[in-house]
Parts: structure tokens; C-alpha cells; sequence
């Protein structure tokens, strides 16, 4: 029998790299996402999945219905053995004079509270048969640095792998690992492609300056899936509680 994966954000960018990813070994994956165009195109991309592979458009803003989605996945699948939350959005208002009160819940409903919600409902079906699972969050590389960022977005973030450790030390007692990944300045179309960034400008920021990394290059979205893909496995059996970082030595300690 295939593991289950259920990823938040599988329309385009990290989430639909892990969603490939691990489908191709050996997964069934539900992905998530609100974008239909996208979804479409995933769809038609992985039309000969055999059903290994589920699709769904959701809002994830709205945590009502989560457990709808959660036991649309459980119908489908009989069981999830992982959840990636890569969901997220990036709130447009970079200074704190100028953020408005509506923006940060927005951002914090969809970066912080839709991945808490899943995650009980999640750890709820572990414990329910018998233990065991996995779950990655996706923070940012922003959680970690004084950098001129997004407010909402960047402490969205950190709280979200405050909230990693925090259950992982609550839920290894029922052998569910928690952990998370930090990338750096990756190309996904949140980062570039549908807010009109040139990857030059991209590959401008990681060659000099706050964010410059030691590879100089930027992070694609199959860089961070390898590293969730290796937190799902068994491979990292004895991992809890950590954050692998995947910004080519952005963050280092």
C-alpha cells in the first residue's frame, strides 16, 4: 500500500515539486490549492496518475472547512501518513506604518492558523490509529534574519516553526515527527513569475548584499521538495523539532 501526502499549495511552486516528487516514490499525494487555472494544468499533467494523485481547489482562509477537506482526503485515501503545509501568501505592504490591521490577519489566517488547524486534525487521525506520521512546515529563510521584509509575512513564519518545535515535543510521544524547511529566495511564482519579477533581479539579490547566499544562485522549487521529501522517509526516523534550511547558506549558524 502507497503512503498518503496531503500538500497545502500543490498548484505551482514548492508544493507541486513535492507533490511530483513524491509521487515518484511511491506516494499517493491530495494536493490543495485555491489557483483552478493552475490546478488544471496539474490535472492535465498528471492525467495518468491512476488516482494516485488528488486535486482539490479549496480556499484555505476559510478553516471551516478544513475538516471537510481533511475527511474528503481520509474518503478518498483511507489514511494520511504526512502533511506538508507549503501554503502561503506574501501580504503586499512592506512597511509597518502602512500595514493595516486587515492584511495582517489575512496573512497570518492562511500562513499560521490554516497550518494549526491541519496539523490537530492530522495529529487526531495519527493518534487515532495507533501513532505514527510526518510533518514539514515551510517557513522562510526571512523568519530567521533582520532583514527589511514583509512584517505580516516574516513573523507569520517564525511563528510557524516556533509552533514546529512546540509540537514536536508534543506529538513525539505518539511517534510523529515535526519539522520544517526554510528556503531562501526560491523561484516560484510568488517570489517572481506572477508579481513580474525578472529572475535576473532574483539572481541579483543572491550574488550581493543582505541576502546573498555561498552558492550564489537562486533556490528552485526541487531543492526545497528533496529536503521534504527526505523529512516524509525513513531516513530521518530519529529528525524532530529541526529546521533544514534551503538557502544555500542565506541563514547559517
Amino acid at each position: 500500500m502507497r503512503p498518503v501526502a496531503l500538500v497545502t499549495g500543490a498548484a505551482n511552486g514548492i508544493g507541486l515539486a513535492t507533490l511530483e516528487l513524491l509521487h515518484a516514490g511511491g506516494w499517493s499525494v491530495a494536493g490543495v490549492d485555491h489557483d483552478r487555472e493552475a490546478l488544471d494544468a496539474a490535472r492535465t499533467r498528471h492525467s495518468d496518475a491512476n488516482g494516485e494523485i488528488l486535486l482539490l481547489e479549496q480556499d484555505l482562509s476559510n478553516q471551516s472547512r478544513l475538516p471537510e477537506l481533511f475527511h474528503r482526503v481520509l474518503s478518498e485515501f483511507g489514511r494520511v501518513d504526512a502533511l506538508i503545509n507549503c501554503a502561503a501568501i506574501l501580504g503586499g505592504t512592506l512597511c509597518l506604518l502602512d500595514l493595516d490591521i486587515d492584511e495582517w490577519d489575512r496573512v497570518y489566517s492562511v500562513n499560521l492558523r490554516t497550518p494549526f488547524v491541519l496539523m490537530k486534525l492530522f495529529a487526531s487521525h495519527a493518534v487515532s490509529r495507533g501513532g505514527g506520521g510526518r510533518i514539514v512546515n515551510v517557513t522562510s529563510a526571512s523568519a530567521f534574519r533582520a532583514l527589511n521584509t514583509k512584517p505580516a509575512y516574516g513573523s507569520s513564519k517564525a511563528a510557524l516553526g516556533g509552533l514546529t518545535r512546540i509540537l514536536a515535543a508534543q506529538l513525539g510521544a505518539h511517534d510523529i515527527n515535526v519539522n520544517a524547511v526554510a528556503p531562501g529566495i526560491t523561484n516560484t511564482p510568488g517570489a517572481g513569475r506572477k508579481r513580474n519579477v525578472d529572475f535576473s533581479m532574483m539572481e541579483a539579490k543572491v550574488s550581493s548584499g543582505p541576502q546573498e547566499n555561498f552558492f550564489h544562485r537562486v533556490t528552485e522549487p526541487d531543492d526545497v521538495a528533496a529536503a521534504i521529501q527526505f523529512l516524509c522517509g525513513s531516513g530521518s526516523r530519529q529528525i524532530t523539532g529541526q529546521t533544514i534550511h534551503v538557502s544555500a547558506g542565506a541563514v547559517t549558524y
